[in-house]
Formats: structure tokens, C-alpha cells, sequence
């Protein structure tokens, strides 16, 4: 007995030192617990705020926005906020071990601690506004037009084509939509000699343009189309005039190309323009006709136009013409156009063929403009002639019936065209711009057998120069609401001589001297009003007449006012 109880004394002693070792540890190993989850769960809230808030925002307290009473100072952001201190600090060993748990005092686990506060970016996440879609279809605005042209609303930056720089440019795919719409209300009183009538007219005459752009982009590769659908106010023809195109089409081409560096151009458009005339002598105007000769009994004589490298400058007018060009931009100032007609007037019937080509060169440093070019064409009938055979001595082949013989035989109709011309334009921005012109062109035509058509063969000389004044600048430089205004002139002389040669050697001289003067205003720089007084003498002296009446001149005065808008 002695010595089983002996025994039990040190095994009851070992149980009794264990349940004390886990009594002192357990406070320990909570706490532990405590603050490994309390440290996960700020980690947790630290790294999601850093992954809401942007970069800008990470070194930047928070503040919430107020609510209730404004004078309550705000709690501190979650990231700084500290947790409450526990009962005993982890680390604090207990100064003495509890007592043991009895059925009467149980062990109340700890509680688990509330969760912090979200971040304020988890609190009120503003929602997210997609950005609006790109504009396919788009009004084109100044960044489609190159910069440097001339004064800003003066004729040399309205020159249409662009003095060759690549327009519309559009660098991103899209549809541009542009235009142009201009009404003249003008008079005209032509002064003629003794052959012709003389002619008092009032003329109103107007034209509206609406451009369509569908270009696609990458880079600077582009693809590009252009029609322009246009509305006609007479201009030329009578609105009753079946033919008088009431509703037509100037522009529709397609091209490929790089941006300021080369391109591909085919369809119906205008040429290069090298021969600038200012803000007067505008297409289809009463002062671009000038002094007409109407009711010369019989006689092709009439005014001559000018020329300035213009044979192929215009757009094809036939049912089956049209233009293809290359351009070329080697330097940001120097660029270069070779152009190329060919096609038919009229595909339904007996129609002339046109073959020919034209280069335009342009040296444009801004302020100095030089152009120059060259062109040749060549017209040709599109059908055969059906004649009657001829024997070696000129008499009229017969069958065995005694009926002529009608035989096919190649046309000899041939009318050549060729030219060359250049010009000079200053820009003294934003005061002055001015330029001078010069134009030598030749034709000849053969009828169809080959004989020399006198009155069709002829040469044509022209000069001119022009100079537009924003005379504000200079008179009152701080005027208010007068810097849009300029003043403009211009001068042209045309002379032309044919090979329509009398007995007496003489042939049929023409010139033509045309002059203006210019005012025009840009309201609101939108609307431009422009007014235009002009002068016109066309001299004749003609062959196959007498002395005293083949030499006559013939005298236009003409006044208009032109309101245009261009969006």
C-alpha cells in the first residue's frame, strides 16, 4: 500500500504542472490569433484601397464627405486608422496565472472583432461614362484645308485648287461633308459696232455645291472618293433649256495615296490652276465674258478668253471624258501634277476622241509662290466618213447599174492644242497679296479631207496681274470690325491672231483687255459680300471685208454683287 501511493505522487504532480502550463499559454495563443487576424484584415483593406485609388491619389489623406452635423471633425482614411488595444497587451506576459475553470465561472470565448470600414473608393464608386462614339460622318472644319494660301479670304486663299497641296485631308476614316452656295445679282451694258446690236441686261445667277468626302485612313496611307452635287441657277443656259443642267455634278473622283507624298487621281476634276486672275474674272461671271461680239452676220469672230495653260484645266464637259493624275511631293515645297485626258464627247453618236496630257510644277515657299506648266492635246473623229469613189481622174466610180460606188474612208480631222504659261504670286501676310501671269497657247485643225481650217488655226497670247489689299491694316491698324475688308484689282490683255488669210495677206486680229476693281467683306467670318465693277474692250479687224468695216471695238461696263457662304 506504502508504496503504491508513493507512486501516484509524482504522476498527480506531472498532471497538475500541465493543466498550469495551458492555462498561461492559452491568453497567449488567443492574443496571438487576435492580432495575426486583425493585421490579415488590414493588409486586406490596404491592398484594395491601393488597387481602387489612382496612382495620384495614394500619398493624399481621404476625407469623407460630410454628413449630419458639419462641425463634427471626420474620421480619420481606414489605412491610418489603428485597432483598438486588446484587455492585456499580446505581448504582456500575465503577472500571475488565472485560476482554473470551474463549472460555476465558464470560459467566455473571446469575440471576433467588427470589420473595418470600407475605402472610401468601395464606399461611392462613381460610375463609369463611356466616352462618346467617334463621328463617322463629319462637317469638315479648317484642319481639312492647308494652311498658307494667301490672305485669309482673299482670292489666292479661295483658289480651288489649293495651289496642288492635298485637300480634303482627312487622316482618320470617316465621311466629310462640305460645300459652298454663292448667288450674283449684276447688270451689264455692252457697247458693240456697226454689225452687232448692243445689249443691256440685268442678271441674277447663282450655284450651291454639296460635297461628299468618304475617305478611309491608316496612317498616312488613305483611300479617298469625292462627288460634288451641284444646283444651278441659269449661269449660261435658260431654265427651260432641257440641257441646261439645272441639277449636275463638278467633282466625282476616287485616288490612293500617302499624304504629302504622292497620290492617284481619276475621274472628273479640275487641273493644277497656274494663271490666277484675283477676285474678279470669276467662271461664268459677267466680267469673265467681257465685251461680246453677238450678230456678226455669218462670222465665227468673237472675244478671245485668255489662256494660261487652260485647254486641259477645266473639268471634262463631254458624256465619256475624264482625267487621270499623278502627284508628286518630293519636298514640303515643291509638288507636281501630271495630268491625262482621254475619252469621247458624246458615246451615242458621231463623237470627237481626245487624247492629251498636261504637268503643272509648283515651287511654294509660303510667301513665294512660282508656278509653271505645259499641255498638249489631240481631237480625232470617232467614226469613219462614208464618200463616194473617186477614179485616178477624179470621176465618180459606177457599179454595172451605173450607181456611184459609196465607199469608207479614215477621217482626216485633226485639231491639235498645245500651250505653256507660268505665274509669280507674292503674299505680304496679312497686308497685301499680288501676282502676275503670262500664257502663250497654239491651234491648228484640218477638216476631213485634210485641208487647213483657216479660221480654227490660231495662237493666243495673254497677260495679267492682279493685287488684293487689307487696306485696314495700313490706314487704321486698330480699327475695330474692318480687318475683314479687302480691296482688290486686276488687269488682263488677250490677243489672238488666226490663219484666215484674204488676198491681201491679211488674217483676223482680236484682243481682249479686261480690267475690275474689287470690295469685299467678310461678315462674321462667315459670309463674304463682295462687290465688282468692271471694264471690257474687244478689238476686231478681220479679213474678207472692206476698210470701212473691218475694223470695229466693242465696249462692256458691268457691275455685280456676289454673296457667298461657305461651310
Amino acid at each position: 500500500m506504502t508504496s503504491t501511493r508513493s507512486r501516484s505522487i509524482p504522476l498527480s504532480a506531472v498532471l497538475c504542472l500541465a493543466s498550469a502550463i495551458v492555462l498561461i499559454l492559452s491568453p497567449a495563443a488567443e492574443a496571438a490569433k487576435k492580432k495575426s487576424s486583425s493585421g490579415a484584415k488590414k493588409n486586406k483593406a490596404a491592398d484594395a484601397a491601393v488597387g481602387a485609388a489612382p496612382p495620384s491619389a495614394a500619398s493624399q489623406a481621404w476625407e469623407p464627405p460630410p454628413k449630419g452635423d458639419l462641425t463634427v471633425t471626420p474620421l480619420p482614411p481606414p489605412a491610418e486608422t489603428k485597432p483598438a488595444p486588446d484587455s492585456a497587451p499580446p505581448s504582456a506576459p500575465p503577472s500571475a496565472p488565472p485560476a482554473a475553470p470551474s463549472a460555476e465561472s465558464p470560459v467566455v470565448p473571446p469575440q471576433p472583432e467588427p470589420s473595418p470600414p470600407l475605402p472610401p473608393e468601395e464606399e461611392a464608386m462613381p460610375a463609369l461614362v463611356p466616352p462618346p462614339p467617334a463621328q463617322y460622318v463629319e462637317h469638315l472644319g479648317p484642319g481639312a484645308y492647308p494652311g498658307m494660301r494667301g490672305l485669309y479670304g482673299g482670292s489666292l486663299w479661295l483658289e480651288p485648287s489649293f495651289h496642288g497641296l492635298q485637300w480634303p485631308l482627312m487622316t482618320r476614316t470617316g465621311v466629310g461633308v462640305s460645300g459652298s452656295a454663292w448667288v450674283d445679282t449684276g447688270y451689264e451694258q455692252i457697247t458693240r459696232g456697226p454689225a452687232a446690236p448692243n445689249t443691256v441686261r440685268w442678271l441674277q445667277q447663282g450655284r450651291a455645291v454639296l460635297r461628299v468626302t468618304p475617305t478611309y485612313a491608316s496612317g498616312r496611307f488613305f483611300v479617298q472618293a469625292q462627288a460634288e452635287l451641284v444646283a444651278n441657277e441659269t449661269q449660261s443656259k435658260s431654265q427651260s433649256d432641257p440641257g441646261a443642267g439645272i441639277v449636275d455634278t463638278d467633282d466625282l473622283w476616287l485616288r490612293i495615296g500617302w499624304w504629302n507624298s504622292f497620290d492617284l487621281k481619276v475621274g472628273r476634276f479640275e487641273g493644277w490652276e497656274v494663271y490666277h486672275t484675283g477676285m474678279g474674272l470669276d467662271i461664268n461671271t459677267l466680267e469673265r465674258r467681257g465685251a461680246t461680239q453677238e450678230g456678226l452676220g455669218g462670222s465665227n469672230v468673237n472675244q478671245p478668253d485668255y489662256y494660261g495653260v487652260t485647254y486641259l484645266h477645266d473639268r471634262p464637259t463631254g458624256e465619256g471624258l475624264g482625267n487621270v493624275a499623278v502627284h508628286f511631293f518630293p519636298l514640303r515645297i515643291l509638288r507636281f501634277e501630271a495630268l491625262g485626258r482621254l475619252g469621247t464627247a458624246n458615246v451615242q453618236t458621231n463623237s470627237d476622241n481626245s487624247l492629251g496630257g498636261r504637268g503643272v510644277g509648283i515651287l511654294d515657299l509660303g510667301w513665294l509662290k512660282v508656278k509653271g506648266g505645259g499641255e498638249y492635246v489631240k481631237v480625232t473623229r470617232g467614226q469613219d466618213q462614208v464618200v463616194t469613189a473617186t477614179n485616178a481622174d477624179g470621176s465618180t466610180k459606177v457599179d454595172a447599174s451605173g450607181n456611184a460606188i459609196q465607199v469608207k474612208q479614215d477621217s482626216k480631222y485633226r485639231k491639235k492644242q498645245y500651250g505653256v504659261g507660268g505665274a509669280v504670286q507674292i503674299i505680304c501676310e496679312p497686308y497685301l497679296e499680288f501676282g502676275g501671269n503670262i500664257g502663250r497657247g497654239w491651234t491648228s485643225e484640218t477638216d476631213d479631207n485634210g485641208n487647213a481650217n483657216g479660221l480654227g488655226t490660231y495662237n493666243t497670247t495673254s497677260v495679267g496681274g492682279f493685287a488684293n489689299l487689307r487696306i485696314v491694316r495700313i490706314v487704321a491698324p486698330h480699327a475695330q470690325g474692318l480687318d475683314d475688308l479687302l480691296l482688290g484689282g486686276g488687269v488682263n490683255w488677250t490677243r489672238q491672231d488666226d490663219s484666215h488669210r484674204d488676198s491681201s495677206g491679211d488674217v483676223d486680229q482680236t484682243a481682249h483687255l479686261q480690267t475690275f476693281i474689287a470690295v469685299q467683306y467678310l461678315v462674321a467670318k462667315q459670309l463674304f459680300v463682295k462687290a465688282v465693277l468692271a471694264y471690257a474692250r474687244s478689238d476686231y479687224v478681220v479679213s474678207f471685208a472692206t476698210p470701212s468695216t473691218n475694223t470695229w471695238s466693242d465696249y462692256m461696263y458691268s457691275a455685280r454683287i456676289r454673296v457667298m457662304y461657305l461651310y
